[in-house]
């Protein structure tokens, strides 16, 4: 767009002046042109005495036969001579013999264009020096110059858009030379998130094939540092999966054989060390309880070898809502469902595993930190490309500038009570955005606490 702009006011800058000048110089043409053939008039009329007057008509005829100009030739009194095509009376023909006798140029016409005036009124005095015997006045068409003009015009403005198509030609190819490679960039930066999720996991993908770079050398440049740095940043995610990954399996064997110790030592612990070994029981299980949340976050983190057919989210809200609710009741809670949703399918694009996995999260959470005498809702909203899901809770909730990080790993809220690994909600948000959905959590007004999943919609 800047070059067309640019060509563009260099192109007018020269077709302008061009067109200008084309138009002055056939004015001059015109102009030297109806002078020569008034001033050979002014020089027949002085050579002509009163018995030369009929040859001087003659003259003054054949000429305005010949260009189709009114012409007339008068004596110093201003009275006509010779008359031929003019309308002597006119008071722009006057004006003219008046200034002729006074020996005065007319206004002969700077420059043309196609739309200047169609006459002209060229005068000539008869005479020598000083001695002005008479005058001739020349009403001259323009039309043939005006055409002139006009065709050299278009031929100025059919060169003009001829040198703005082939600059607009060479832009546009210009213009993809330069843009296809950003293009590119741009998909695979927009991708690069996504790449985590769609393509197979570590160690099953293919080694992708080197991208052929095009474009100028900066944009090349920047493409290849571009993909070097996602390979890089590609590789450290999966290190850090795998390091996670195989640290929580390594853990959970010593601490499983660690709890079983524990409990043959309870059998022989004296009282008096009671305390000590109920707290060292409670530390192994919070252990565990981390490091089986680790293994959970990892494989959610880590993307899916195979296209999940989806689930009924309906289906699995009611049945979580049974498996909970005696331990809601026991807590000194109230549950209920609420949904909005239209009579079409509610399946989602997430394995019924992961979606139960959630639903056990989220409700956990509310059963450890809502409090007696609070009231969970569950709800389903359905919109045509998504479902909403929701679990919400009256309890204490958690400070509003501390909601952006409650789905970070290990974040407790200041307002939580009891044990917990801080990796629930870190769990609920990879499993959701693996899935290509997304989760939100906010306060609840005057209390408490809502997280909301959005999930795509399987279509029928």
């Amino acid at each position: 767009m800047v070059l067309m702009i640019y060509s563009t006011v260099v192109v007018l800058a020269l077709a302008v002046p061009l067109a200008v000048l084309v138009g002055r110089e056939r004015a001059q043409r015109f102009t030297e042109n109806r002078t020569a053939a008034a001033t050979f008039f002014a020089d027949l009329g002085s050579r002509e005495d009163r018995s030369g007057i009929p040859r001087l008509q003659e003259s003054v005829d054949r000429y305005s036969n010949l260009y189709d100009e009114g012409i007339a030739v008068v004596d110093r009194n201003g009275q006509a001579r010779a008359l031929s095509g003019l309308d002597f009376d006119r008071a722009d023909v006057q004006q003219a013999i008046a200034g002729a006798l006074r020996n005065q140029r007319g206004d002969l016409p700077s420059s043309l264009s196609p739309w200047s005036q169609s006459t002209a009124l060229i005068t000539a005095p008869v005479g020598g020096g000083t001695q002005v015997d008479g005058a001739v006045v020349l009403e001259a068409s323009t039309t043939s110059a005006r055409r002139d003009v006009g065709t050299a015009w278009i031929v100025i403005a059919g060169g003009a858009l001829l040198i703005l198509a082939t600059v607009a030609v060479i832009a546009v190819a210009l213009s993809r030379w330069v843009v296809r490679p950003l293009t590119a960039l741009s998909s695979r930066v927009h991708s690069f998130g996504g790449k985590f999720h769609d393509r197979l996991p570590i160690g099953e993908a293919p080694t992708p094939e080197p991208a052929a770079y095009d474009g100028p050398p900066e944009v090349r440049e920047l493409s290849r540092a571009f993909d070097a740095m996602a390979d890089d940043v590609e590789a450290a995610t999966a290190a850090q999966r795998r390091l996670v990954a195989d640290t929580a399996h390594a853990l959970r064997n010593p601490l499983a054989a660690l709890r079983i110790r524990n409990d043959v030592l309870g059998m022989r612990v004296p009282e008096s060390a009671t305390e000590a070994h109920r707290r060292t029981t409670l530390e192994v299980d919070r252990l565990s309880a981390v490091v089986e949340d680790l293994l959970v976050l990892a494989a959610a983190e880590t993307p899916s070898s195979t296209r999940s057919t989806g689930c009924d989210s309906g289906a699995v809200i009611a049945d979580r809502v049974e498996f909970w609710s005696s331990a809601v009741v026991s807590a000194g809670m109230s549950v209920h469902v609420t949904t909005w949703e239209s009579e079409e399918d509610g399946r989602v694009t997430m394995p019924g595993d992961d979606l139960t996995r959630i639903f056990d999260a989220l409700l956990s959470n509310a059963t450890k930190y809502a409090g007696a005498g609070s009231d969970i809702e569950i709800g389903r909203r359905t919109s045509d490309a998504d479902i909403t899901m929701w679990v919400s809770d009256t309890g204490p909730g958690v400070p509003v500038d501390e909601l952006p990080k409650v789905a970070d790993r290990f974040f407790r809220a200041s307002t939580a009570r009891g044990d917990g690994t801080g990796l629930g909600l870190s769990i609920v948000r990879a499993l959701a955005e693996r899935a290509g959905g997304s989760i939100r959590v906010e306060a609840r007004r005057p209390s408490g606490l809502r997280v909301e999943i959005r999930l795509p919609r399987v279509v029928s």
